[in-house]
């Protein structure tokens, strides 16, 4: 038997006529707004026509014209006018559930707006560093969730060097780096400064020494990371102009704590910050080296876009940044003083050091 072919559906005079489907909202909708569904959750309410005129301080045929235009606009009756009081038809009981629904969300819409505006709510997006995102940023970012619940906030750890074009290309708010990362054509204002050591295994023999100098330096194995930090850079200008050969590195490590821990097993010497080493220096597993050509910390800056503007979250952000970088100093660095809100560096030129000594001029 062959297969039975499917009916085509007749075309209908639309589609004839190509004409097409009519639009979601119609012009008469523009009646259909905040105010009359008020009133008419008003009548309902009430129970009258009187009553809710009263409350609403309307003259009552303003509030039967108010009814009359949403009868005409759902085509149905919403009152059943054989009975006394403002009963509900069908078609009635329907739009007052609709019309609930629309003053819960404009209730709540204009709350979250207020939220927005207070930088109670919305979204902030900043980028930083390793060791910042990974030793700093997170309890600061704890604190400020506990005060502004309603907020979302991103951070996103970057590469040092891929932080300045995040920002410039307004993909984050802002970012926080290190004085050794370039920051051209962004304001840039310091937080906190790091200190810097060199750190050797409690059993090296280099941790017996009263001072370590270049020459000892020469033949030992380092690890090192992917960025050099102004120390790194110190101890290799040192090597150079005592005559000696660069630095043996043995191993490179992509973050901190595969540096540290490559220390802690043996491996070599590292330069590392010492917010990184804080709890192995304390218990006497790693021992820091008393290098004199070591700097002793590396400032770190807020750095943005002087053009961009920020949302009230992400201003109240950074002033929150700001405020807690004198906390951030005590629990391991050193803080920049005197602290404001401002830019403290050009913002067309890269963030120059703190102290001469560490760029070696």
């Amino acid at each position: 038997m062959a297969a039975r072919r499917r009916r085509a559906r007749p075309a209908s005079v639309d589609d004839r006529l190509g004409r097409a489907e009519p639009p979601a909202i119609r012009p008469s909708d523009v009646a259909l707004n905040p105010v009359r569904l008020l009133v008419f959750c008003t009548v309902v309410e009430r129970g009258s026509f009187r009553r809710a005129a009263d409350e609403l301080c309307l003259a009552q045929p303003t509030v039967s014209g108010h009814i009359h235009v949403l009868e005409e606009l759902f085509g149905a009756p919403l009152f059943d006018r054989r009975r006394r009081g403002a009963q509900l038809t069908e078609a009635g009981r329907a739009v007052y559930d609709f019309a609930v629904s629309v003053r819960r969300e404009l209730t709540a819409l204009r709350a979250h707006l207020s939220d927005l505006a207070d930088g109670q709510a919305g979204s902030v997006a900043l980028a930083a560093a390793p060791v910042p995102a990974t030793y700093i940023l997170p309890e600061l970012l704890a604190r400020f969730h506990q005060q502004r619940p309603g907020a979302r906030v991103q951070l996103r750890l970057l590469n040092p060097d891929a932080i300045g074009e995040e920002v410039q290309r307004g993909h984050v708010d802002f970012g926080i780096i290190s004085e050794a990362t370039p920051a051209e054509a962004l304001e840039c204002e310091p937080l906190w400064v790091e200190p810097i050591v060199l750190v050797a295994r409690a059993d090296h023999p280099l941790t017996q020494r009263q001072l370590v100098t270049p020459a000892d330096l020469a033949a030992e194995p380092f690890i090192i990371g992917s960025v050099r930090n102004l120390g790194d850079r110190a101890l290799d200008r040192a090597l150079a102009a005592a005559g000696l050969p660069p630095r043996r590195v043995v191993l490179e490590v992509g973050n901190h704590e595969g540096i540290k821990q490559a220390v802690l097993h043996g491996v070599g010497l590292a330069v590392l910050f010492r917010r990184v080493v804080t709890a192995e220096l304390a218990a006497g597993h790693l021992v820091a080296l008393p290098f004199a050509s070591l700097p002793m910390a590396e400032q770190f800056l807020m750095v943005y876009r002087r053009t961009h503007r920020f949302t009230p979250l992400a201003a109240s952000l950074m002033a929150f940044i700001r405020s807690e970088a004198r906390g951030v100093a005590a629990r391991g660095g050193e803080a920049f003083a005197p602290l404001a809100a401002g830019p403290r560096y050009s913002s067309t030129a890269t963030a120059q050091p703190v102290s001469q000594d560490w760029t070696g001029s």
